[in-house]
Order: C-alpha cells, then structure tokens, then sequence
C-alpha cells in the first residue's frame, strides 16, 4: 500500500510532465511562442527588486531551445533547482529524512543569499541578475 505523499509526489511529478509535454508540443507546432512570452515578474514590478525567480522563465526558454549557456546567464539557481530535483524524491524515503530536511536547511539559506546578492548594487554581482532578452543571443 503507497502512502499519501506519494501519491502526492507522483502527481506533482505527472503535472510537471504534462506541462512540459505541452510546452514541447507548441513549441514545435510553433517556434514563435518562444518569443510570444514572458510574462514580466510580478514581485519585481512590485517591490523592484530581484526574486529568486527572476529569470527563470526565459532561462527555460532558452534550455527548451538548445541554450544551455544563455539560460545559465538568465537563472543559474533555477536550472540547478531543475536538475536536482530528482534528488529530492530520491531523500524522501524515510533512510534519508535527517538528511533531506538538512538539505531543506541549506537550499533555504542558498535561496536567501541568492536574493540577496543578485540585488546588491555592486559589478561583482551582475551575473547573478537576469541579462535583457536583447543582451543574450538564444540563436543557434
């Protein structure tokens, strides 16, 4: 008998398919909806400043289209969230539960201080704020 949380877990992992099925499928059907989009940042319209967030749709964007290196420039945090996640269902099991939650410790500082550096006004940092779609070539 399966628990609940893995159920949960399953659909979650069957939405995100889905999602990433259709998005396949119209960006096959028709590349143009590469460009149709994105939406502009709700918290930075609202606040000004970066969230964690913050370019993460054009850098899947750019990952859907073979641009691995502009959607590193986009949202580092957010590719690597997206190739870990795997590792997460992998720590649910109840061997590793003193382990996923020290993880869940360390992903939430590395969350904050992501924010807080992709937002200090300093050239250091400039690579971690999302570039303009202008400033980043997704030709191939």
């Amino acid at each position: 008998m399966s628990s609940p949380r893995l159920s949960f877990a399953g659909l979650v992992v069957l939405c995100a398919a889905a999602t990433f099925a259709l998005f396949a499928v119209a960006v096959y059907r028709d590349p143009s909806v590469l460009t149709a989009f994105p939406p502009p940042c709700v918290f930075r319209k609202a606040t000004g400043i970066y969230c964690p967030g913050c370019g993460s749709t054009r850098a899947l964007r750019a990952l859907f289209a073979g641009d691995f290196f502009a959607a590193l420039r986009y949202n580092p945090f957010s590719i690597a969230v997206l190739f870990a996640l795997p590792t997460l269902f992998v720590l649910r099991r109840p061997q590793f539960r003193a382990l996923y939650y020290r993880l869940a410790v360390v992903v939430c500082v590395v969350v904050l201080v992501f924010t807080v550096l992709r937002n200090v006004p300093h050239p250091t940092f400039d690579f971690l704020r999302p570039p303009t779609a202008a400033s980043v070539s997704t030709s191939r």
